[in-house]
């Protein structure tokens, strides 16, 4: 007898030894899975916090042998508390639909919002003040939860909830701990996915003043463009008025000033075309393009305002070359831009040498580069160095957007631009464009 009363005792503590270590066993290897996460969540970027954190409720889960976790969130104490994640084993209950806490847990809810946990290990262990609560776990389950405020730095910004629904289980002290600093890793990472989102927001608006700001400009600007060629449409029906009220006395003068109308409601509908083209997206058509030909046309575009500021405009072309790589529509917009610049700068500065020179030349082998030099009052030191950024401008009227225009062009086009001060007055801006080799032009012909 006393030989079976020995083996039993030994049995006992070899149960109560085993019973006392599986506990341990679990703590320690929660203890890396923690670790584990708190590597993940370092370096997870804000855009995929809400994937790593339903995984890892669901490791959390497993690990522990628990059936249901979700985690709640507030956007700032004022705001409500919502479910944004949760995890549920395969034929167990999920949340209720629509599941608001503060609805169905008010106490408790503002209780762990406050920074309080509510563990419980059997339903007979919730306080009575949680009245609530008790009737929550009555009708939904689980037999044992614990409820973790969710810290991120010194604010509560939500929870989360683990809960057993099989059984009832003990929450170790050492446990807690290590769910406690997994929720508070959740919490971190959160509070950088909210930083994150608020920055988005933050720069959403700006864009959305900035282009305000940038359509403003925009309309003044084409308002100023626009305003030119319809005066002197006006001057010249006016003036066709007065001739035809005297019976046309001047038939040559009548015929002129018909044709000037004509020739300014075309350079305001090319302003208005330009305006559009800015705006649309049309597919880039890089062909072979003769670019003396092409400053021609572009220096016929503007004549009328040529002649209305009184400039003289020179077109130099070298004979060696002949044709660039590069978007007709982009090439015209690029030269008009510089053109445009040129004619303001001398009407501006109020020289008596009003002179525009364009030049096309070799820049280096295999590339043709086009310069416009203008007899203006030069650039202000203050924006030499910043000229093609953003909204830089010494016009008065001006966007500060034509030479950034400008810019991307000729480096779309391989090209670059650069602007040099004159010796004696004015600037001159020059870019480089591709030349058409002659196996290049084969292949641009056989694409037409």
């Amino acid at each position: 007898m006393r030989r079976v009363t020995a083996e039993r005792s030994t049995q006992t503590t070899r149960a109560r030894t085993l019973r006392g270590m599986r506990p341990r066993r679990e703590i320690e290897r929660f203890e890396l899975l923690v670790d584990e996460l708190s590597a993940v969540m370092t370096r997870t970027p804000a855009d995929a916090v809400d994937g790593e954190i339903e995984t890892w409720l669901g490791k959390i889960c497993l690990a522990l042998g628990l059936d249901r976790s979700g985690v709640y969130e507030r956007d700032s104490p004022l705001d409500p508390v919502r479910t944004t994640h949760t995890w549920k084993r395969p034929n167990i209950p999920p949340f209720p639909r629509g599941f608001d806490p503060q609805k169905y847990l008010k106490t408790t809810t503002d209780w762990v919002m406050a920074g309080n946990r509510i563990v419980f290990s059997s339903p007979s262990e919730i306080p009575a003040k949680f009245a609530d609560g008790r009737r929550f776990v009555e009708r939904y389950g689980p037999k044992a939860s614990a409820i973790i405020p969710m810290w991120a730095g010194n604010r509560v910004i939500g929870a989360a909830s683990f809960g057993k629904f099989r059984a009832a289980r003990e929450w170790p002290t050492k446990l807690l701990e290590q769910l406690t600093l997994a929720v508070r890793l959740f919490g971190s990472a959160i509070e950088r996915k909210q930083a994150e989102a608020e920055r988005r927001a933050t720069l959403a608006q700006l864009r959305v003043a900035s282009r305000r700001n940038v359509m403003s400009e925009l309309v003044a600007s084409l308002s100023h463009e626009i305003n030119q060629p319809l005066g002197a449409i006006l001057s010249n029906l006016g003036g066709l008025a007065r001739l035809l009220s005297r019976n046309n006395p001047e038939p040559a003068a009548a015929l002129a000033a018909v044709d000037n109308a004509i020739e300014d409601t075309k350079r305001a509908a090319e302003i208005v075309r330009r305006i559009r083209s800015m705006f649309m997206a049309h597919p880039e058509h890089k062909t072979a393009v003769g670019i003396g030909a092409l400053a021609d046309e572009v220096v016929n575009l503007i004549a009328s305002d040529v002649a209305l500021r009184r400039v003289q405009v020179l077109l130099e072309v070298s004979p060696a070359i002949k044709r660039v790589v590069g978007d007709r529509i982009q090439l015209q917009q690029c030269l008009l831009n510089l053109l445009m610049n040129g004619l303001d700068a001398i009407t501006e500065s109020k020289t008596e040498q009003r002179q525009l020179t364009i030049k096309i030349a070799q820049e280096k082998p295999g590339w043709a580069g086009i310069s416009v030099r203008d007899t203006g009052g030069g650039i202000h030191a203050s924006v030499a160095n910043r000229l093609f950024e953003p909204f830089v401008t010494t016009k008065n009227n001006g966007m500060g957007l034509g030479l950034l225009v400008t810019r991307s062009i000729v480096e779309n086009h391989g090209g670059k631009i650069w602007a040099t001060a004159n010796t004696d007055q004015g600037t001159t801006f020059t870019f480089t464009l591709p030349l058409v080799q002659r196996k290049r032009a084969d292949l641009l012909k056989r694409a037409r």
